[in-house]
């Protein structure tokens, strides 16, 4: 079978420095994947009856890599989402709270393909090392923060960290054979058990019952991130040049990073998710120019972004190349940025629906979570481990997102007075997105060479991230702007009713909004107040919210129809989920030597001939 496969050598003539020389010889006699250029011929030659298994020092990186998520996931974003508003409310500043959601969604959105291209320079494990101390810097700032503000930044921090942590996913997929690729689901695993089980639950107790409160969820997020660094560093040594390109040095490869679309990408984002947050905030009315501008600029950035990439960089930010693989790769790319315009910015609205619109007791909220955590370790963390048992790919990406379209959507029929439905619908609109999300990386890493795979893995975050990032905008500013309208409506006409004055009805606005989070006794500043009044106004000020809801879940609609139209489009990779297995590690942990050749029928030629190696006189005379 070997002698079927194209032998992929460094070609006679090229002149090796003795530092390339070297840095290959460390990878041994190790051998260039066939994978690098045609993954699809790969999987199917290169299938043995049994597959591989795993050495427990593999299975101990994976393991480690996959809790490097719990630090900037779990506890950088799931737990801390699930109570905004208590955090907004204890830094003096709800407001901004929108921020602790976006600025961390444009960050990871920004940094997953910029640390595609790195891993490709430096390898997966350095450049996920330094996403591990990221997160850490940025979970010290945050359980340090004094202002809302502040978290944001350090949330931004965070989640830069968490996209450059992300290059994981093609580091996974790499080292277990094309049908074991749902592994990736023991990332679901460590980032949901117990954080999105019952993520609002424990967010909620901590902030209630400790004395450092809602800034233990970050105490934790370091621990986890300090554990997982330390796993990464012990056990896991992937091939330290991904691309296996030695006739350039990393500093050359480096200077080829697009970083002009690095930034167009990230400034493009960031302005029009600017312009799109400030929309129907007090003085950025949406046909001002506050709002106006920063959308236009912020769109011919994102366009300029990509007229430049798909023309000039040698290395580009967003590949064409990848971008021409429109059934492989592409749609994929559509189908997670909606589940990430859902998920993402959901993560933080449906616990705000539960405090406005059912209760203010923080338990009962996170009860009220917990089929959305539980749908997350089935669909996310157990399911995955079976879809390449289950085949049918694509099938299973239609599905999912069927689900959460019509269950997003059906919220808006059992507002605000059914508690169960609220509860439950929570497990079918919330729980797909995670196997969304992976079964479109192993659909990626099944479809693109492996010299793309860092960069492809990249761009689904990006794009996911983005989708969140752009979610949390347009949602936020349609549920706010209604709101605004539709509190001071409601009220008006419970004030009408009891023929309540102005000056009263001034009262009973502020009054009703701080009792909605939980304040006892502030309807005692409203005069001539009864308990009629309070229940009416308390009501009304629910079914202003309940109005506003339905607005943003209908809003989700015609982004569901667009994912699955695309998700329709797929082409199913389900054919190559194979025994083949791209990569192995080049040593066996910190004390562990260098393995060599793994199967015997390798699917691979040498790396470097000798006498193929033409060398320098510096290399002769040394």
């Amino acid at each position: 079978m070997a002698a079927s496969f194209e032998e992929k050598r460094v070609d006679a003539g090229v002149e090796v420095t003795e530092h390339a020389r070297s840095e290959a010889r460390h990878v041994a006699v190790h051998e260039i994947p066939l994978d690098l250029d045609d993954p699809h011929k790969a999987a199917l030659e290169d299938n043995p009856e049994k597959a591989e298994g795993l050495t427990l020092t593999t299975f101990l990186a994976i393991a480690s890599l996959s809790f490097s998520y719990v630090c900037p996931i779990s506890c950088g974003f799931v737990l801390v989402t699930s109570i905004l508003v208590p955090i907004g409310t204890d830094l003096g500043d709800t407001q901004h709270i929108s921020w602790i959601v976006g600025g961390w969604s444009i960050a990871s959105s920004v940094s997953f393909s910029l640390a595609g291209a790195i891993s490709d320079v430096f390898g997966r494990r350095w450049t996920i090392v330094a996403g591990e101390i990221i997160a850490i810097v940025g979970s010290i700032i945050a359980c340090t923060a004094q202002s809302t503000l502040m978290l944001a930044a350090a949330s931004t921090v965070i989640g830069f960290g968490c996209g450059i942590i992300f290059v994981s996913y093609a580091g996974i997929q790499e080292l277990v054979p094309n049908k074991w690729r749902g592994l990736l689901g023991l990332t679901e695993c460590a980032m949901t058990l117990p954080w999105a089980a019952a993520g609002t639950l424990i967010a909620t107790t901590l902030n209630a019952n400790t004395a450092a409160g809602w800034r233990w969820c970050y105490y934790i997020g370091i621990i986890y991130g300090v554990l997982s660094m330390i796993g990464t560093i012990l056990f896991y040594y992937p091939p330290p040049r991904p691309q296996y390109d030695f006739q350039k040095s990393r500093w050359q490869q480096i200077k080829e990073v697009d970083y002009i679309g690095f930034l167009l990408y990230t400034g493009g984002l960031t302005i029009f998710l600017i312009g799109l947050t400030w929309a129907g905030t007090p003085g950025h009315a949406w046909k001002s120019a506050s709002v106006i501008a920063p959308i236009i600029v912020g769109i011919l950035t994102l366009v300029a972004c990509f007229i430049y990439d798909f023309t000039v960089p040698q290395q580009p930010f967003f590949p064409l190349s990848l971008f021409r693989q429109v059934r492989e790769f592409t749609v994929l790319l559509v189908v997670v940025f909606v589940a990430g315009m859902v998920f993402y910015s959901f993560a933080g609205l449906l616990p705000q629906g539960s405090l406005y619109m059912y209760t203010s007791d923080p338990i009962q909220i996170g009860v009220i979570a917990l089929p959305n955590g539980i749908a997350q370790v089935l669909c996310g963390g157990i399911a995955t481990l079976f879809m390449g048992k289950l085949g049918h790919l694509k099938l299973q990406v239609i599905v999912c997102l069927i689900f959460q379209t019509v269950f997003t959507a059906a919220f808006a029929g059992f507002i605000p007075m059914n508690r169960a439905a609220w509860s439950a619908f929570q497990f079918f609109s919330m729980g797909p997105f995670a196997l969304i999300t992976l079964l479109c990386y192993v659909i990626a890493g099944l479809n693109v060479p492996l010299r793309h795979l860092g960069i492809a893995s990249g761009l689904i975050g990006t794009f996911r991230s983005g989708g969140g990032s752009v979610g949390n905008a347009i949602f936020n500013t349609i549920l706010n702007g209604v709101v605004k309208g539709q509190i001071p409506k409601k009220l008006a006409e419970v004030a009408a009713t009891y023929n309540l004055s102005a000056d009263q009805l001034a009262a009973l606005i502020p009054a009703t909004a701080e009792n909605a989070v939980g304040i006892p006794g502030v309807f005692a500043s409203v005069p001539g107040i009864t308990p009629a009044i309070e229940q009416a106004a308390a009501q009304a000020y629910k079914e202003a919210y309940a109005h506003a809801f339905r607005m943003v879940f209908y809003s989700s609609i015609p982004f569901g129809i667009i994912a699955i139209a695309c998700a329709c489009c797929i082409k199913d990779s389900s054919q190559y989920l194979t025994n083949h297995t791209a990569v192995h590690m080049v040593r066996e942990g910190a004390l562990g030597k260098n393995p060599g050749r793994t199967h015997e029928h390798a699917n691979t030629a040498p790396m470097f001939e000798d006498s193929k190696v033409t060398h320098s006189e510096d290399d002769r005379s040394s």
